[in-house]
């Protein structure tokens, strides 16, 4: 039998995590924007590269850090077959088993890597053909059924997340959370051979990177990072104009943050071919805009926190 809950859906989101989530919570309440589930949980102010992965460009994503503080908003339980030491196909099973339970209550589901490396959202089952219906949330809008050992195929991370409301959200814990989280992110102590590179350092990184005379990964996908990187940004500029006059100054400087990457966008739309290092140096003064406004708008995040302890 099928099972599908109406009027779920989600935005064209080039991030597909928190296009997901708002496909999520907005099914039980829509007064979340997607700005609110960026700012609330952190995402819209993250910043990391995994050098090993993808040196030219930001791609790694700590989901523990992100799902801490927007616990304070909804209630979110995670099946990790990594995380948890599971085989995979043990967790392919739990997850099936969690969704159809979460489905019945009326809950859309989030997986990971169930048509593409993305995450996609999850509004009902095919309990007979063990089979998932499932939104995408980018521009293509990904919609179908997939079978329910799909998840995991591309990269053989099996993962999934399950969100249902909270009883007793707290908004106000949620942003302070994520706040002090972007102030300790940007500042983290990078070892110099670490793998992932988070915060502040990343920018260096991503610049020099584009600094190269070759870029040594797949031209066409490495646009997507500052595509990401760019809706971000500007969620976090949304995010802290709508938290109140004592966040405006850093409301401006993401808002800087968010101008130059949309023009790093332009420059180099997604998908597109690396340009040739004389494009890139453009690209470059981009990003060292956008790091020197970072740092500013980080610090006043930090003045205006410090000063309500």
């Amino acid at each position: 039998m099928e099972i599908k809950l109406s009027g779920v859906n989600t935005p064209a989101a080039a991030t597909s995590m928190m296009g997901s989530l708002h496909g999520a919570v907005s099914s039980w309440d829509s007064t979340y924007s997607l700005s609110d589930l960026f700012g609330y949980s952190g995402h819209a102010f993250i910043l990391n590269i995994e050098r090993t992965l993808c040196p030219s460009g930001p791609t790694a994503w700590d989901w523990g850090a992100i799902l801490f503080p927007l616990r304070q908003i909804i209630s979110a339980k995670r099946i990790c077959a990594t995380c948890d030491m599971r085989d995979a196909d043990e967790a392919r099973e739990l997850i099936w088993l969690r969704t159809v339970e979460a489905i019945s209550a009326n809950h859309p589901v989030i997986i990971w890597d169930a048509i593409l490396p993305e995450f996609y959202l999850v509004y009902g089952i095919d309990d007979e053909k063990c089979e998932y219906f499932v939104h995408g949330p980018s521009s293509g809008r990904v919609n179908g059924k997939i079978p329910m050992n799909a998840p995991g195929r591309h990269t053989g991370r099996v993962w999934a997340l399950f969100p249902a409301p909270h009883e007793h959200p707290d908004k106000a814990a949620a942003r302070n959370l994520s706040l002090r989280g972007a102030v300790n992110w940007h500042k983290w102590h990078n070892e110099d051979d670490a793998q992932w590179v988070f915060g502040g350092d990343a920018w260096d990184v991503w610049i020099n990177a584009l600094q190269e005379d070759e870029m040594p990964h797949d031209a066409g996908e490495l646009s997507y990072n500052h595509t990401v990187y760019a809706e971000c940004r500007r969620n976090a500029t949304e995010f802290l104009t709508n938290q109140g006059a004592e966040f405006a100054d850093a409301a401006a400087e993401y808002n800087k943050v968010a101008t130059a990457l949309e023009e790093m966008c332009k420059i180099w739309p997604f998908p597109a071919p690396v340009p040739d290092k004389s494009v890139r140096k453009d690209l470059v003064d981009l990003l060292k805009t956008a790091k020197d406004a970072e740092d500013k708008a980080v610090n006043s995040l930090k003045s205006t926190l410090d000063a309500k302890k």
